[in-house]
């Protein structure tokens, strides 16, 4: 798993410190407290399983290069893999440092996970997050990003649930919004709607690629 400081300026490497501040809630579900074991129950209730994510996903290329920037230990990126062993992970943390000068840079993915990462993420820094991750990504990369929608009690839960745990000012997008921001950021890649919401709501996700038309 990838984690690193608390960090809130995405400048990378600085996008590294949204997963350390929320990439560790499994480890800090092991806390002793009452109030911390009831906010990884209703999280676990409430957050999509990544199985489930991973089969509401379209086939990706196989061998394919795979980044994953989620908050899940990893879980969705060995779910994928376990539909497909050929694709091939990349180190976050390679891919996220600085460019140098010298030395073999790290190759760049062809899929990006963002999984409930914008959530965690001043709404006024998203857009340049999204816009670092695709100038690390390759050309035709393909982005999969799950998010969590505001509204509702379940909604009032999983809030509290990842307010409790990770420590981070926390604040859901819906879709038109993530796909507004998406828009304006990826606007050479077209949206893909896929079927979470409709399976796990208010969990959604979509992926962002290439329109083909052969």
């Amino acid at each position: 798993m990838f984690t690193s400081g608390s960090c809130c300026r995405h400048t990378l490497p600085g996008v590294a410190g949204v997963l350390g501040g929320v990439g560790s809630l499994g480890a800090r579900a092991v806390r002793s407290s009452f109030t911390t074991r009831a906010a990884h129950a209703w999280h676990g209730a409430v957050f999509a399983d990544p199985v489930a994510i991973a089969a509401c996903l379209p086939r990706f290329r196989p061998g394919s290069s795979i980044v994953s920037l989620t908050t899940d230990d990893g879980a969705l990126l060995e779910a994928l893999r376990m539909r497909d062993p050929t694709l091939r992970p990349l180190d976050p943390a390679a891919v996220l440092a600085p460019a140098a000068g010298d030395g073999n840079p790290a190759p760049p993915p062809d899929i990006v996970l963002l999984g409930d990462v914008l959530h965690h993420v001043p709404p006024d820094e998203r857009a340049d997050l999204l816009d670092q991750l695709r100038g690390r990504a390759s050309e035709d990369a393909s982005f999969v990003v799950k998010e969590f929608a505001p509204g509702g009690l379940r909604a009032r839960l999983g809030w509290l649930a990842d307010r409790a745990l990770s420590g981070d000012p926390v604040r859901f997008l819906d879709p038109v919004e993530l796909r507004t921001l998406a828009a304006k950021v990826w606007s050479h890649l077209t949206a893909f709607w896929t079927p979470l919401f409709e399976m796990d709501p208010p969990n959604y996700c979509f992926v962002f690629r290439r329109l083909r038309l052969s």
